[in-house]
């Protein structure tokens, strides 16, 4: 049986099993064997075909995640996700919320929170998460972010 053919099949059972497997691993196998399974139609020695399968196979590896990023369209963009997600929501006041405490509400769940400016908020009143602090959400009045983001 020819090299060639060896490497071919090599590459055709590499390919296979990823299609099985989850992760981008054994496709690099695969192109190092389809490249060596050339390497080898074209006469070149063993110590070679071994040489071209290694290289392609490492630089699959070294490139895979940067090009499978762009081709399945992976962004760089930060998702927020849990507790950070909620900073820029709007919430409401369910009791008055000072520099020490209170209690909001911001979708359908009830938080602590605190005045980020010191000022007393009244409940019922439409409030910012300006940010967290440790279990706390720090909380603005809405109208004053509407005009500081109309100044801006």
């Amino acid at each position: 049986m020819p090299l060639w053919l060896i490497w071919l099949l090599a590459g055709l059972t590499l390919g296979i099993l990823e299609i099985l497997t989850p992760g981008f691993v054994f496709v690099c196998f695969s192109f190092g064997c389809f490249v060596a399974a050339i390497a080898a139609a074209l006469d070149f020695s063993f110590s070679w075909q071994v040489s071209f399968f290694g290289a392609t196979t490492f630089i699959l590896f070294v490139s895979a995640r940067h090009l499978f990023g762009k081709l399945f369209g992976a962004t760089k963009e930060k998702v927020l996700t849990n507790v950070d997600r909620l900073v820029g929501m709007t919430a409401v006041t369910l009791e008055e919320v000072d520099d020490q405490s209170g209690q909001v509400k911001i979708e359908g769940e009830p938080w602590s929170a605190r005045s980020g400016s010191g000022e007393k908020i009244p409940a019922g009143i439409k409030v910012r998460v300006l940010r967290i602090d440790g279990n706390k959400l720090v909380v603005g009045p809405e109208e004053l972010f509407r005009l500081s983001s109309v100044r801006n």
